[in-house]
């Protein structure tokens, strides 16, 4: 069957030929990972005043006045801010507060190793990295599946 005259409708705009199509543009992977970067400036940020703090017990505070602080021979401040700062700065760095936290974790010990004036410092660090490194690689791959 076939429809009345009246009921088929005619369009009164002109028919576009080669109209251009829009296609699907994937974003750039570099432009991704500066987004996520951007994202995470304020770690970055974050980590500015800790090193500032670090910067000014290494040039105005003599060590003997933070040796002892709360605990015995540890040069608390000196640790803490260390070790916040780390973590601030390498959780942007690696876009993961595990991995920061890790790493910060691992150079506020040797700090703590460097400190206290162990005679095999090198040994010591090298098998803490060790370590770190193979539980890195088991919770990766944990994570997988």
């Amino acid at each position: 069957m076939q429809k009345a005259k009246s009921r088929i409708k005619t369009s009164k705009q002109p028919k576009i030929k080669n109209r251009p199509r829009i296609k699907n543009r994937q974003s750039h992977p570099a432009l991704e990972l500066s987004k996520k970067y951007l994202k995470h400036l304020p770690l970055l940020l974050l980590s500015l005043p800790f090193y500032a703090g670090a910067y000014y017990i290494f040039i105005y505070i003599h060590p003997a006045q933070i040796q002892h602080f709360l605990i015995p021979n540890t040069y608390l401040p000196l640790q803490l801010v260390f070790f916040l700062g780390n973590f601030f700065l390498f959780s942007y760095l690696f876009l993961k507060t595990r991995r920061g936290f890790e790493l910060s974790l691992l150079l506020s010990f040797a700090l703590f190793l460097k400190l206290q004036l162990v005679t095999n410092y090198l040994a010591v660090a090298a098998g803490l990295l060790i370590i770190v490194l193979i539980l890195e690689i088991l919770i990766s791959l944990l994570k997988k599946n």
